[in-house]
């Protein structure tokens, strides 16, 4: 009988390891070979690596919009077992305060490899029978400041395995292979967003040929990848494209986070002087930088703040954001969709952690918290190339942030700790809190809208090491529960994750990938956690902590997001506008919905501010 037994194991082992892997046959491009990729023998999922979703963007396809009309097709079938190359990006890009977070979950990134042939997408699909409807689908943009940032970094398997969803990750240009701009028709800018939407209508368009609905298609981004989500919501080609979005740690309402095509004028006398490009003809600038290898041009504008930019004008073809989002959003101008967004409560807390450490903890005082703040906000005040226009008066900034965020008569700043306390809700409130509330504002007013705050830090000690004790969740911490990174370690022996890092984990990609597939994130979860929706009348964001309760005053200062959706704005463009405006007043009023005693005052401090710089 035991040997009968094992001869039957044998059997069926040999059998199974000799079946032949699954393949797709995509329509006008060829057959793919899947991959089997496994933790367990029993913990499979497939995976279809390195699918070309528009032609390369090389050559007189650099700088320009991504060509889909004719997509790369193959003969035979096309069998890759990893990654292709991600876009061209520079280590230099990575921001201090990402690269503790990095070396957590990918620390090879200096061996990563890029090459300017770039823009592929992989499908990542759950071992056996899709369900009748299809599985759900989300697609992942990734974060990275437009710099950096590759679709390997992420590992897919808990993910799509546990929940059984499919999963796709794609690259796209970054840097200035993804906006740059001559300000005009030659090279209109946002190729980067272009070619995400590119990677958008690949999928609605074949997903099904992998088990996946094409009616049910989420869109999943983080930091700037959250941004580019929330302008797909209002540009009008994208929105068919999808059917739910969740939008992470994205200040996506915040002006600052669009570029204006004029700011990138010096940088092309820059790029002329650098490369010995003729500067004008802008066609003749173009010709001639299509012309070089790529990676110098990427290390020579490492330093510039890329992001996406107002187009309006810049082409009758290519126009991809015309105007500001919050315009669309106040309009109601924007693909109405079930949403789920939220922060963490240290959103940008390690960006300023060094300067907070240069103070002495023994004497620490209001003038010290109101010195920081300041150098906080300056970064508000626009470049002003006017010399004929009035300085600007920076002390209502900081008189209006003091006022709101210092401490009152009766009490002071007297310890590091209550600095840190201060500025730690002032970051996250200015950054991240205020533009995540307003963006759930709007669209709550039509689709179902979740929004959470992660004050969830990891136990294990391992993953928090890097970071300073007092530190809570910074920017892209949350990221550690939403993608199951306990869960991906465990089988390298890098980190031994503690048992309530898991737990959590799990209840997170529980709560995501239910949204995914039924537009809430708690229907029918096997936990006793009720994720109410936000609503205007009930604006009630989840606290994703070790309780999983609902906000109240007691949690979460709504007077804040006030403050800097509506207060600030106002006090920043008077300080800002010249003392010969002729009507502020009625730009103050057709601009923002304001009470009459704030109209009183604005217009009071517009008088002040002209009185003392004239």
């Amino acid at each position: 009988m035991t040997r009968f037994c094992s001869f039957c194991l044998f059997t069926f082992w040999t059998c199974f390891a000799a079946r032949e892997p699954p393949t797709v046959d995509i329509p006008g491009q060829g057959r793919i070979m899947g991959k089997e990729i496994s933790r367990y023998r029993s913990q499979k999922i497939i995976g279809y690596y390195g699918i070309p979703y528009a032609q390369p963007p090389i050559d007189d396809l650099r700088f320009a919009p991504p060509d889909t009309s004719n997509l790369v097709s193959w003969e035979g079938v096309r069998n890759l077992t990893d990654y292709m190359p991600a876009c061209l990006q520079t280590e230099s890009d990575i921001r201090e305060e990402s690269k503790p977070f990095l070396q957590l979950i990918y620390p090879s990134y200096s061996n990563l490899t890029t090459d300017e042939d770039c823009l592929y997408l992989n499908v990542f699909v759950p071992f056996g029978k899709p369900p009748a409807s299809g599985f759900a689908t989300i697609m992942w943009f990734h974060p990275g400041n437009y710099t950096t940032g590759s679709p390997s970094m992420w590992n897919p398997h808990t993910l799509v395995y546990r929940y059984r969803v499919i999963l796709v990750t794609f690259a796209w240009r970054l840097g200035i292979m993804g906006f740059f701009t001559t300000m005009d028709g030659e090279a209109p800018g946002n190729f980067g967003l272009m070619d995400q939407q590119a990677a958008m209508m690949w999928v609605k368009k074949n997903i099904k040929l992998f088990g996946g609905n094409e009616d049910n298609i989420s869109l999943m981004g983080y930091g700037t990848g959250g941004v580019s989500v929330g302008i797909h919501m209002v540009n009008t080609q994208s929105r068919e494209y999808f059917h739910k979005a969740i939008v992470m740690s994205a200040n996506f309402l915040n002006p600052s986070v669009i570029k204006y095509p004029q700011e990138d004028k010096s940088l092309l006398d820059h790029l002329a002087k650098f490369s010995g490009c003729i500067r004008k003809p802008t066609s003749r600038l173009i010709e001639c930088l299509r012309q070089l290898d790529g990676k110098p041009l990427v290390e020579q504008t490492s330093n510039i703040n890329w992001r996406p930019l107002l187009d309006a004008g810049l082409s009758n073809t290519t126009t991809f954001l015309p105007e500001l989002p919050r315009n669309y959003f106040e309009r109601g101008e924007f693909h109405k969709v079930p949403f789920l967004t939220g922060y963490t409560n240290n959103e940008d807390i390690l960006a300023v952690t060094t300067i907070i450490d240069e103070f002495e903890t023994g004497n620490i005082t209001n003038e010290n918290l109101q010195e920081l703040l300041s150098e906080i906000i300056s970064s508000d005040i626009p470049v002003n190339n006017n010399t004929d226009s009035c300085a600007n008066n920076n002390d209502h900034l900081t008189d209006s942030v003091m006022f709101f965020y210092g401490p009152d008569a009766t009490n002071s700043v007297k310890d590091v700790d209550s600095l840190r306390k201060i500025v730690g809700d002032f970051t996250t409130e200015r950054s991240h809190g205020a533009s995540t509330f307003l963006h759930a504002t709007y669209v709550s007013r039509e689709q179902p809208t979740f929004v959470y705050r992660c004050d969830l830090k990891p136990v294990t000690e391992k993953a928090v090491s890097s970071i300073p004790a007092w530190v809570s969740v910074p920017h892209l911490y949350d990221l550690i529960y939403v993608w199951g990174v306990p869960y991906w370690q465990e089988f390298d022996g890098n980190i031994k994750w503690e048992l309530r890092d898991k737990r959590v984990s799990e209840i997170i990609m529980t709560f995501w990938t239910s949204f995914a597939k039924s537009s809430d994130p708690t229907n029918g979860s096997l936990y006793a956690i009720r994720w109410l929706p936000f609503t205007q009348d009930n604006p009630q964001l989840m606290i994703l902590d070790g309780s999983f309760n609902m906000s109240d005053n007691k949690v979460l200062n709504y007077k804040a997001f006030e403050f800097w959706n509506n207060y600030y704005p106002k006090v920043l463009q008077i300080a800002t506008q010249c003392c010969n405006a002729t009507d502020g007043s009625s730009h103050i009023q057709a601009s923002y919905n304001v009470p009459i005693f704030s109209q009183v005052f604005l217009l009071l401090l517009h008088g002040l501010n002209c009185a003392f710089l004239m």
